[in-house]
């Protein structure tokens, strides 16, 4: 099972890395064709948007997994034990939710867009697939939140059973 979620690390690295650095050479190259053909794509006003969000979202999920996300831990800094590991996990299921609501909305977005068949003005894609990260990585998001909220309260106990037997 390690060896699964390894190769799962590694994998959503490489895409996140790729896509990256994809959309920077895009950006250099865009810029260079400006200043020396004074020629600009009308497709990478597009594009990079869209890779910038699927970067966002897709990179946000990654940090929750490996809890690199930016935290306000003032009160949680004061607290030591299991009242940290309480108010963490509590932290953790109201990002849930939060995550969930996201997901919601988002898709709400995604249907209607998909309902009215907007495409995109340069690239002719259906909008709703520049839209799809959103929801997708949310709900991703949302999990592992809850996967996280739920080892920060239960997880101790569980290890402390095992010691005990």
């Amino acid at each position: 099972m390690k060896e699964v979620s390894k190769y799962i690390d590694h994998v959503e690295n490489t895409i996140l890395v790729w896509t990256i650095l994809g959309l920077a050479f895009l950006g250099f190259v865009q810029v260079i064709t400006r200043y020396f053909f004074e020629y600009s794509f009308t497709w990478y006003e597009e594009l990079g948007p869209y890779l910038g969000v699927f970067i966002t979202f897709f990179g946000a999920s990654i940090a929750v997994k490996s809890s690199n996300h930016f935290v306000m831990d003032f009160f949680v800094r004061k607290l030591k034990g299991r009242k940290q590991q309480l108010l963490c996990g509590f932290a953790a299921f109201v990002s849930a939710v939060f995550c969930f609501l996201v997901v919601w909305s988002s898709w709400k977005m995604v249907a209607r867009s998909f309902d009215y068949g907007n495409t995109s003005a340069a690239m002719h894609i259906p909008t709703y697939i520049a839209y799809l990260p959103i929801p997708f990585f949310s709900l991703i998001m949302g999990m592992r939140f809850i996967v996280r909220g739920f080892s920060l309260w239960f997880l101790p106990y569980l290890l402390e059973d095992k010691k005990t037997k």
